[in-house]
């Protein structure tokens, strides 16, 4: 037990540490935006509402934004300041997730569990930049650890009623109590979090808990009940500040957002067949998939196996059925898989040929498959890029191919001794690939070179517009007398059309910003090319006289 928590804060330091060291610009859409929110909280002093560009913006709750203010205010603006919070909350799902599977099986599985949920590709990913859903699932497995916790105490008590009034006279309730209350906090900071999403899956996996021990219907109601009220306690404050501050917020948020949302095609991620969360989940789960295959071979020896195979398919149901899709909120599905997962590697090692087939050759293609997704999309890379990533990947590959011989056997002895530093090497080793990748995807992601070139004009023109980009990190990025002047009214995002009609009506020296990737494009709406007036890293600065000018032709 010893060196698998070694193994636990290795990896959990590990991930951690390698994004700060990439210190990768901030990516768009949503870290740019998110960081750009966060920052104007700690400018404007306002804790409350989150704004962008002084609009208040109500599509998500407090908690995330509060993190990442606080971190800004002590670190100042840097992305390191930004990706902190995002990094220590995919820690704390580690802690969650082994909470969760100690609590139901033991501390090996547990262990195991929240390793393996660290090194999945979907939620290693989304915690290495600023979004939301990454804080749902320590509040959310938190809650679950306790539940299954209050569960398996009343499922024995419920046995037979010695046990119960031994239960009694052992004054046993308050503790019971305070396992609720906490349970309740953990659901309340969820929901200033993300809504309801954590609520609905501590409340899927009790239904699962319930189905298996009827006996236990009554009491893990009152368990709910009163973990309700107190997350009802913990997140109305703020919702209520916001409704006096914003009439209409709570019909907005929890009728249009959720509600209607899920039930009905209204929102701007609608449209996806149910299908969607299908390859996500399997590719996600990589390079812990073919484990997963394992665990569903042996599911039905166990009953705690069913209970957790249940709950994860009942919340792939409830997410598939739902209008509006994207792919971060699967993410509460990641738990229940990394346990299962995680148990089946406790209890087996690596033994499996296509498992860990399945491990090593993820592990091995991850560097250098993210490198050419990003040559293919973004541009060439340089040789140097691909020759430590091309390294990198052959160092895993080394590494793999001598250690399957031990790891054949289940987990102990020899086997257990080298599966230690086999687990952590392998998927870190990967991490620092991906971390040579992540800067140079960043360039073509993100609008720290646009703003650069703008703090460098001293003044921002009379408008800034950027073709077809999100324009959070452009935000983030000015300097502070040009943050200042930052207003709806100067800077924004817009499309071809919009573009056309400013080009004509704008003033001259205003400024049209095209990506790279948009130039053919854009170029197409001139007889002959327009003259730029500079250059920021993948991007092109227009002024809009000269585009006019062009517009018109000869």
């Amino acid at each position: 037990m010893r060196r698998l928590r070694r193994l636990f804060v290795s990896v959990a330091l590990a991930l951690v540490v390698a994004p700060l060291v990439a210190n990768a610009p901030l990516f768009d859409p949503d870290e740019g935006l998110h960081a750009a929110i966060a920052q104007e909280m700690v400018l404007r002093g306002d804790y409350v509402t989150p704004t962008f560009l002084g609009e208040p913006f109500l599509d998500k709750p407090i908690l995330f934004f509060w993190a990442e203010a606080a971190s800004l205010r002590v670190l100042g603006d840097r992305e390191a300041a930004v990706r902190l919070p995002p990094l220590l909350f995919g820690v704390l799902g580690m802690l969650g997730v082994a909470a969760l599977g100690r609590a139901l099986f033991d501390d090996t599985t547990g262990l195991f569990a929240g390793v393996v949920y660290g090194t999945m590709l979907l939620p290693m990913g989304v915690s290495e930049v600023a979004v939301h859903d990454v804080a749902v699932v320590p509040f959310m497995c938190a809650a679950c650890a306790l539940l299954v916790g209050e569960f398996r105490l009343k499922a024995e008590a419920t046995d037979s009623e010695l046990v119960v009034s031994a239960f009694r006279r052992n004054s046993a309730l308050p503790r019971n109590l305070l396992a609720a209350v906490i349970a309740g906090v953990a659901l309340g900071l969820s929901i200033l979090t993300k809504g309801l999403v954590g609520v609905v899956f501590a409340g899927i996996l009790g239904v699962c808990l319930a189905v298996q021990t009827p006996k236990a219907i009554g009491r893990l109601t009152i368990f709910f009940a009163v973990a309700g009220l107190v997350a009802i306690a913990v997140a109305t404050p703020w919702y209520v500040a916001m409704e006096r501050a914003h009439p209409g917020y709570l019909h907005y948020y929890f009728v249009e957002r959720h509600l209607q949302g899920y039930l009905t095609a209204t929102q701007r991620h609608a449209g996806r067949g149910w299908w969607y969360y299908i390859p996500i989940v399997i590719g996600g789960t990589l390079p812990w998939t073919g484990y997963l295959a394992g665990a569903a071979r042996t599911a039905l020896g166990d009953r705690t196996r069913i209970v957790v195979w249940a709950w994860f398919l009942a919340g792939l149901v409830f997410l598939s059925a739902g209008e509006s899709k994207l792919v971060t909120y699967v993410l509460p599905l990641f738990p229940a898989l990394a346990i299962l997962a995680g148990e089946r590697v406790g209890a087996a090692g690596f033994s499996g040929r296509i498992a860990y087939a399945i491990f090593a050759v993820t592990l091995v293609a991850l560097p250098i498959g993210a490198l050419a997704a990003v040559a293919i999309k973004f541009g060439p890379v340089r040789s140097q890029e691909w020759a430590i990533v091309s390294f990198i990947s052959a160092s895993i590959a080394a590494v793999a191919v001598r250690a399957r011989p031990w790891l054949a056997a289940p987990f102990h002895g020899t086997a257990g001794f080298l599966l230690f530093p086999v687990v952590t090497a392998l998927p870190v080793m990967a991490l620092c690939g991906l971390m040579v990748v992540a800067p140079l995807a960043a360039r073509s992601m993100s609008a720290r070179d646009l703003a650069t070139a703008l703090n460098a004009a001293g003044t921002l023109p009379p408008h800034v517009s950027v073709l077809d980009e999100r324009i959070g990190s452009i935000v983030f990025y000015l300097a502070p007398p040009l943050r200042a002047e930052a207003a709806p009214g100067r800077i924004d995002a817009t499309t071809i059309a919009e573009a056309v009609s400013r080009i004509r009506s704008g003033p001259a020296d205003a400024v049209l910003a095209v990506r790279d990737t948009q130039a053919a494009r854009f170029a197409r709406l001139f007889a002959t090319p327009p003259a730029a007036a500079s250059h920021a890293g993948t991007f092109t600065i227009y002024r809009l006289g000269a585009l006019r000018q062009a517009l018109q032709g000869p």
